[in-house]
Parts: structure tokens; C-alpha cells; sequence
């Protein structure tokens, strides 16, 4: 008995300091009433070895024995959850490796299956193609330049070439013009390029210093690193001092200059297929602003997070035709909170609405985990879904510094919304070649208010302060 009342006592004592250690560096123990529990349960234990070195009666010692191994699987699941959420804030800042991808394409008949099948063929590609996709393609064959995708594609339809190498950016491209290029092509190679593409972190202090945040949502499922366009375009400007968020919709079809272009203008939509570093730097553009950190996420990241905390409650201003939405508050699960997230056709505004919808979702998923014990329930899962599903450039110790303020002021944050206007048109655009599209023209008057009030709450300014 004794020899057992001595390993529980060892095991237990480890194990309370263990999670001791792992709550600090959580920060769960700056909070002043969580410390108090921690050293209340702290006090029990050492109460419960006392009971199992001293007590003589059996019947007792049995019971403190009982009560330790009690104690023991509560502090395994407090070390597990806190191991769970130190690895996701760990791997969370670590950039995921993206990489540019082409493909050799052949015509849907063609008689070749593989590359080798090419050696000695004629293969059309850009004259500014890169030496490191050309040095991955280890046959010989005859080289035929193209000044343009249009001229590359039209060569491999009128047998001019036996294939073609275009990048994912080009392939994207063509496929929003002809929607039946897939139908007419085959894959046989596909070739990977690590991308270099670094976006600039803040060194700002967002405990103390207002910061802004751009969200990115890619009309895409599958894997983050996959060439989409970016459908939401949302800034978060973060005000940690007055605990006050505003969040600014973009329309993704908003009429702008893409960074580093000259000419012809495109839809900020487009930016996302060149690399979340183009979306940020034409939104900085736009706004005249210094955007801080990005989060990027995508269509399963909606579905999947909004099923696993057991759907949301959101409000919408009018009947929807899809998931039996009415006017007022609609329960949804993850796909049909992504429809209303994306939907415009049904909404006279168009763009406009759906900017509103898709901050009504953040909201709904914000106060469905902070109101429900689906976090406790959910935990690891919700973690899981974000950690393949999201891609952000926030450091882990920006990360935890921002969860350790929150857990010890624990205050509660205000959360306004602004959303950028403009005029229906049609156009030509940098990205989408001979095609006329629908755009928006910005409303000057609104980009104006967005971008001065963006930085007066950057500078320091509350909600109040500026009359919202």
C-alpha cells in the first residue's frame, strides 16, 4: 500500500506541474480568478497525498487513492488540450510552402499519355518561361516561343505544337474564358516550383498597438496554397487598447490597379491568383493603408469549422430562395452558411449584400463559440479544421501574446462593419484578356471614409471618437 501510495503521489505531483507549466505558457494563469483555481485545486492535491503517505485505515487510503486517479486523468485531459492548442499556435505562424505549378497539356485525342512520349516533338511555351520549369522537363524537344497564352493555346488547337506549357495562373485564366478547355485537354505532366513569395510581418506590439488584419477567402476548396481567386476581401482593424474591431468589405469585383501593373486595371478579385502578397499591396494601394498581417482561408474552412461547432445562427434581411432561409434568424449548417456567405444574384445590391453576409458569418461563428460549450466538445477538431484549412502570417509569439491578453483582461470586444460602394460597369480587364467583364467602379467618396477611418483608428482613435 504504501509503495502505491508513493507512485500515485509521484505521478500526480508530475503531472500537476507539468500542466502548471503548460498553462503559463498559455497564459491561463495570469488571469487572476483562473490562478486562484489552479492554486485551489493545487491545495486539494497536496491534501490527497498527504491522506494517501499518512492515513492508516485502508478503507481510507483506498478512497485518497481513488481520488488521485480522479485527479490524475482530469490534469492528462488538461495536458492534452493545452499540448494540442501550444502545437496549433506553434505551426500556425510557420509559413506553409506554396509552390507554382505548370503542366504539360495535350489535346483530350492526343495520342501521348506521358512526357516521354514527347521526346523530339514540338511543345509550345511562353518565351519568358522560367530555366527552372524548362530544366524539369528531361527530354529533348523542339521549342516553340509564344509572346501569349492566347497565341500558346491556339497553337496546341490548330496542331501547330503536339502540347503546351502553361502555368495554374494561366490555365485559371483560360478556364474563365472557355469553360470547356478542360473538356478539350489532357495533364501529363505537372510540374512543382517552389514560390519565393514572402509577405513582410508587422513587429507591431497588438497587445498594445492597433493593427490591421486582412482576410482572404479564395473561391476554392482543397488545399490553402491552391491558385484561386480571393471572393472576400475583408479588413480587420484592430484596436486592442479600446477592444474595438472594424471590419471593411472590399467587393471582390472592385474596378483597381493591381500592384506593380500599369494599363489596363482588373477586378480585385483577380489579385488573389498572382499570390495573397498581390491582394495585399493593391488593397494598401487602395486604401493608402500598411496592412499588418493576413489570414487566408477557403471554402472548407467555412463548412468544416461551421459543422463542427454544430452549425450558426445568422440573420438575414429577406427570404432566400436556397437552405429554406426566411427573413430573420436562420439556424444553418457549414454549406449553407458558405452559400449565404457567397450568394449576391438574389440581393438587389448584388456585391454589396453579400459583403454584409459574409461579416454576419464571422459574427455568428464569433458568438456561437464564445455563448455554447461547443469549444470544450469541439476542441481538437475545430483545431485540426483550421490548421490545414488556414494560412496566416501571424507568429506564434504574436499569437500567444494576443490569447494571453485576452485571457487575463478578458474584455469584451465591439465589432462595427463598413462596406466599400460603387457603380455596376462592364470593362476589359489585366487578367481576363479580350473579354469584356462585369466590374465595380469604385465610389471614391467611399474608398475616402474607409481609408480615413481605417487610419484615425490606427492612429489611436475609438469608436466613439469618431461618431460610430
Amino acid at each position: 500500500m504504501k509503495i502505491i501510495g508513493i507512485t500515485l503521489s509521484s505521478i500526480l505531483f508530475l503531472l500537476y506541474l507539468y500542466l502548471a507549466f503548460l498553462l503559463n505558457d498559455l497564459g491561463l494563469l495570469s488571469n487572476k480568478i483562473l490562478l486562484s483555481i489552479f492554486v485551489f485545486v493545487g491545495v486539494i492535491i497536496l491534501l490527497v497525498i498527504f491522506g494517501m503517505l499518512k492515513t492508516k485505515k485502508n478503507v481510507l487510503k483506498i478512497s485518497f487513492f481513488v481520488i488521485s486517479v480522479l485527479i490524475m486523468i482530469a490534469c492528462s485531459v488538461g495536458i492534452y488540450y493545452s499540448n494540442s492548442t501550444i502545437n496549433f499556435i506553434d505551426n500556425i505562424g510557420n509559413s506553409k510552402e506554396n509552390y507554382d505549378y505548370y503542366y504539360v497539356i495535350v489535346m483530350k485525342d492526343s495520342k501521348y499519355t506521358k512526357l516521354n512520349d514527347l521526346n523530339g516533338e514540338k511543345i509550345g511555351q511562353i518565351n519568358d518561361l522560367s530555366q527552372d520549369v524548362i530544366d524539369k522537363i528531361d527530354i529533348k524537344y523542339e521549342k516553340n516561343g509564344y509572346d501569349s497564352t492566347n497565341e500558346l493555346v491556339n497553337a496546341l488547337y490548330d496542331e501547330k505544337v503536339s502540347a503546351i506549357i502553361i502555368s495554374d495562373i494561366s490555365e485559371y485564366l483560360i478556364e474563365n474564358e472557355d469553360k470547356d478547355f478542360t473538356k478539350k485537354v489532357r495533364i501529363i505532366k505537372t510540374i512543382s516550383i517552389k514560390k519565393e513569395e514572402k509577405v513582410e510581418t508587422s513587429s507591431k506590439n497588438i497587445t498594445k498597438e492597433p493593427f490591421i488584419l486582412y482576410i482572404s477567402g479564395i473561391d476554392t476548396g482543397g488545399s490553402i496554397s491552391k491558385v484561386s481567386r480571393s471572393d472576400v476581401n475583408i479588413i480587420a482593424t484592430i484596436n486592442p487598447v479600446s477592444h474595438e474591431v472594424l471590419l471593411t468589405s472590399i467587393p471582390r469585383d472592385y474596378y483597381v490597379q493591381l500592384n506593380g501593373t500599369t494599363g489596363t486595371k482588373d477586378k480585385l478579385t483577380h489579385a488573389g491568383i498572382y499570390g495573397v502578397n498581390k491582394s495585399i499591396t493593391t488593397i494598401e494601394d487602395l486604401l493608402q493603408i500598411d496592412i499588418d498581417y493576413y489570414a487566408k482561408v477557403n471554402f472548407d474552412t467555412v463548412v468544416n469549422l461551421v459543422d463542427e461547432i454544430g452549425g450558426i445562427t445568422i440573420y438575414s434581411d429577406q427570404d432566400l430562395s436556397f437552405c429554406n432561409i426566411k427573413k430573420g434568424n436562420n439556424t444553418v449548417d457549414g454549406a449553407c452558411a458558405l452559400r449565404f456567405a457567397r450568394e449576391r444574384k438574389s440581393y438587389a445590391s448584388g456585391d454589396r449584400h453579400r459583403g454584409e453576409n459574409q461579416e454576419e458569418v464571422i459574427e455568428a461563428i464569433i458568438n456561437k463559440v464564445q455563448t455554447s460549450s461547443v469549444i470544450l466538445t469541439k476542441y481538437n477538431s475545430i483545431l485540426k479544421n483550421l490548421e490545414e484549412n488556414f494560412e496566416t502570417n501571424v507568429s506564434n509569439d504574436v499569437v500567444k501574446d494576443f490569447i494571453k491578453m485576452q485571457i487575463k483582461d478578458m474584455p469584451s470586444w465591439e465589432v462595427e462593419s463598413l462596406n466599400l460602394d460603387g457603380y455596376d460597369s462592364h470593362n476589359y480587364t489585366y487578367s481576363g484578356g479580350n473579354s469584356v467583364l462585369y466590374v465595380m467602379e469604385p465610389n471614391e467618396k467611399s474608398v475616402n471614409k474607409a481609408s480615413e477611418t481605417i487610419n484615425a483608428i490606427i492612429s489611436g482613435k475609438t469608436f466613439k471618437d469618431l461618431g460610430m
